[in-house]
């Protein structure tokens, strides 16, 4: 514990802003979409900075509108719970679907939520088991465990469209 406490980039984190933020707020000024992901994301956190979530929004956005897919995902999420942004599930659903066509398993994982839920889409059984499928062949940790939750509850008929549908989403989403 005491080597982490005498570390130069976490010593002063407990300052208004760390060495380590004003390093990444230059990198991200430049435009670099993955230090903009990051100061977004410490923002969110309130890592090395005062969690500030109206930040938070402006730094993912900057870096989202760049195609930062971890970014799109991060955006979809704070729009879907409302922080710093007016919660709103179609602006949600739309920076998930430009993460998810990123390859971003967190976005496809979510998409799979949102169609089991039919949370600001239709409820479809066989497109949430598309996404959770399409996030679990992406290395998402949970998406395989919801993709068979979700299978009990469908036909084997069900079962075989989602991997249809699946594969051509995946051959127009190379």
């Amino acid at each position: 514990m005491a080597a982490v406490a005498a570390s130069p980039a976490v010593a002063d984190f407990g300052t208004t802003e760390s060495r380590f933020i004003s390093e990444l707020r230059v990198q991200a000024d430049k435009g670099n979409p993955e230090a903009q992901y990051n100061l977004g994301t410490s923002y969110y956190v309130g890592v090395g900075i005062a969690k500030n979530y109206a930040e938070a929004v402006k730094w993912l956005t900057k870096s989202a509108e760049q195609g930062y897919a971890k970014a799109e995902s991060g955006l979809g999420t704070m729009y879907y719970g409302g922080w710093g942004v007016s919660k709103d599930m179609a602006e949600a659903l739309r920076w998930w679907r430009k993460a998810a066509e990123h390859h971003n398993a967190d976005a496809q994982d979510q998409l799979g939520f949102a169609y089991l839920l039919g949370d600001g889409v239709p409820r479809d059984s066989i497109k949430a088991y598309m996404w959770f499928n399409i996030a679990a062949s992406n290395n998402d940790k949970h998406a395989s465990k919801d993709r068979d939750t979700v299978a009990r509850y469908m036909s084997a008929d069900q079962i075989a469209e989602a991997q249809r549908v699946q594969t051509e989403w995946l051959q127009s989403h190379p």
